[in-house]
């Protein structure tokens, strides 16, 4: 990893990072551990630009988590349920998010094609089945 993919991974977890892990905790009213792989998200800095999208990036998981604690049910099911998140780069055609064993793994795509795009409605029927 170079000087400038050095730079950005410590900008996105200043930024990104610190910004998602203060939205889950709003949403869910519970500090969940946040693991995301920004070294390995910096070798394609073309595709991880997009990390932060509001229709695609991370701002998905948000929204989803906020639709699944619409209610009492559901903020007592996450409070209670998910213990972590995980999310990891993938390419496109092996973009997945899963929910088991308390933890939400999202092997996330973020390029410029949006056939691997996992959107917040996915992620919310994910979680609901889940839980």
């Amino acid at each position: 990893m170079g000087l400038a993919e050095k730079r950005w991974v410590m900008e996105r977890k200043k930024t990104d990072e610190e910004a998602l892990v203060s939205q889950l905790k709003s949403v869910t009213e519970v500090e969940l551990p946040v693991e995301i792989d920004w070294e390995a998200f910096s070798t394609n800095m073309a595709d991880a630009q997009y990390i932060s999208h509001d229709s695609y990036g991370l701002p998905n998981l948000v929204k989803a988590l906020k639709d699944v604690t619409v209610d009492d049910l559901g903020k007592e099911a996450v409070k209670s349920s998910v213990k972590k998140v995980v999310i990891k780069p993938a390419a496109s055609e092996q973009a997945r998010f899963v929910f088991q064993n308390g933890v939400i793994e999202w092997h996330a795509y973020f390029g410029s094609s949006s056939s691997g795009y996992v959107y917040a409605d996915q992620m919310k029927k994910t979680l609901e089945a889940g839980l």
